[in-house]
């Protein structure tokens, strides 16, 4: 009659090293897993189960000999086959640091030193297994007592590990194969180099319990390669399975998209000073996910990408692979577009050439996560949920129109100075002034009107985009880099289409128009 023995694995690990093998030269593991550990794993087992059942040290040490031994025996007789789930391999192995015994950080006497544990690298293999998918031990014709079976049974049940401590395993007899699972791994007392070697006890040998219980230190094993009455097997693995890849489906984008668009969400919205700070983050992770696209090796870093690579990027940042800035307003520009309670509901990305599939795909990644406003309130992060491509972008960013009011605010390029050096106000230099001359250069037919729509003691401070020499101006002077911003009102004789976006840090958002 034969004896099955399913075990599983709810781990889905298999934590164990073959006999007196390193962790780290053990270039096979141990699988299928050793008679011989199974054999040591029931002869623990037995000491609990003694003790549970109140047997004196005496008794324990009569009924070893006269119920466990037999039983043991039995099964070290003859070796047995296994039913291997095909879908196995040798897990990448996990390394950490244990701590050995505590020693001083310096052992000089004049040194104010404390005792720190020491450490050793660990490195843990394993076998990765289905957690749905057991493993059965199959003797083919093993005949038990009644009393053995009974004793095998509870000694498998409270069998909690097998191997190492982590391994966890719940072991079970049962009365025959499941249906439709057959033998795929046998024990050979020869082998190739494809084949798995196995510690199994010799067959037909007499068996020693005291080498069975005893500890590699001890003088039964102490000097041995593998214990006495033992020897390597040789196990011929099942052929693996032939993993399919997925299909990669490659998303059509539509060839001629130039605006890409986000719904924005959150519990607290940013005051429109700060609504910089989420173009400039966002646009970071678009070049950081664009950068991990062109090489992993760049770390997601634009600095690390090759001149040829950053010239790819030049739509997006601005400036060519030798860091020279782009003319025309040909890269990209982020915008936060407000509703009618001016909060910011949508974040727009526009540029006048198409995106590239990679573009696309670099965008909706970079939504993919939360983005802070403000340093230290996690509590306050936005979310970017994108929006179908047919969704026609807002009314006010492609219609033409011959009144325009600012959206956000306008803020006067860097360098201009509005005011002399005794205080009076350069008139060629006013934002009014300003912005005719940069309508003007952006090819706009000149305006009729251009009012200021609030007072001078109202004007906005908003923060700008930084830029590396603005940061390192603003870590001298240890104050956020803030200018004044401006509302305005611009007439033009004709119609003129959008979009108007003119003035510093326009890239990010700042000196929006929209049609009166």
């Amino acid at each position: 009659m034969a004896l099955i023995i399913e075990q599983r694995f709810p781990s889905g690990r298999f934590h164990a090293t073959r006999w007196n093998q390193g962790a780290f030269g053990d270039a096979y593991g141990e699988w299928p897993p050793s008679p011989w550990r199974l054999l040591r794993a029931l002869a623990a087992r037995w000491f609990q189960y003694v003790r549970e059942n109140g047997e004196s040290k005496d008794s324990e040490a009569e009924k070893r000999e006269t119920v466990l031994k037999p039983l043991l025996q039995s099964l070290s007789d003859s070796l047995p086959a296994f039913y291997l789930p095909p879908l196995t391999w040798r897990g990448p192995a996990l390394k950490q640091y244990q701590p050995t015994n505590l020693d001083w950080t310096d052992k000089s006497k004049a040194a104010a030193g404390y005792k720190k544990p020491q450490t050793t690298l660990i490195e843990d293999n394993y076998r990765a297994v289905p957690v749905d998918e057991p493993v059965f031990w199959h003797w083919e014709s093993l005949n038990l007592e009644e009393a053995q079976k009974l004793l095998l049974g509870q000694l498998l049940e409270s069998t909690l590990y097998f191997g190492r401590a982590e391994s966890f395993s719940r072991l079970r007899r049962i009365a025959a194969l499941p249906k439709g699972v057959e033998i795929n791994c046998r024990l050979f007392e020869r082998g190739s180099g494809e084949m798995s070697p196995v510690l199994v006890p010799l067959p037909n040998c007499t068996f020693d319990l005291a080498v069975l219980l005893a500890a590699t230190d001890d003088k039964e094993l102490k000097g041995r390669s593998i214990p006495p009455g033992t020897a390597w097997y040789y196990a011929q693995l099942p052929l693996q399975l032939e993993i399919a890849r997925p299909t990669v489906h490659c998303v059509n984008y539509p060839s001629d998209l130039n605006y890409i668009q986000f719904a924005v969400g959150g519990r607290v919205y940013p005051h429109l000073r700060s609504w910089i700070k989420i173009t400039e983050r966002f646009r970071g992770k678009v070049i950081r996910q664009m950068a991990f696209r062109f090489s992993s090796s760049s770390r997601g870093r634009y600095d690390l990408l090759s001149p040829e690579q950053q010239d790819k990027l030049a739509l997006i940042t601005g400036k060519d692979g030798r860091g020279q800035l782009l003319r025309g307003h040909r890269h990209a520009f982020f915008l936060l577009w407000p509703d009618v309670h001016d909060i910011p509901s949508r974040l727009v990305v526009w540029r006048s050439s198409p995106f590239t599939s990679d573009e696309v795909q670099a965008f909706l990644a970079a939504s993919e996560r939360a983005l802070a406003w403000e340093e230290g309130t996690p509590e306050w992060h936005l979310r970017l949920i994108p929006l179908p491509f047919e969704t026609p972008p807002p009314s006010g960013l492609l219609n033409g129109s011959r009144a325009w009011v600012s959206a956000t605010p306008f803020v006067p390029p860097a360098g201009r100075h509005r005011f002399r050096k005794n205080g009076r106000p350069r008139n060629s230099e006013s934002p009014e002034r300003l912005l005719t001359k940069m309508l003007q250069d952006e090819g706009k037919p000149g305006p009729v009107n251009v009012v200021l729509l609030e007072d001078e003691q109202e004007k906005a401070w908003v923060k700008l985009h930084e830029t590396r020499t603005r940061r390192f101006s603003k870590d001298e002077s240890r104050t956020p880099y803030v200018r004044p911003g401006f509302r305005l009102r611009v007439e033009f004789p004709t119609s003129v289409s959008g979009p108007l976006i003119l003035g510093d840090s326009c890239h990010f958002g700042l000196g929006l128009f929209v049609p009166a």
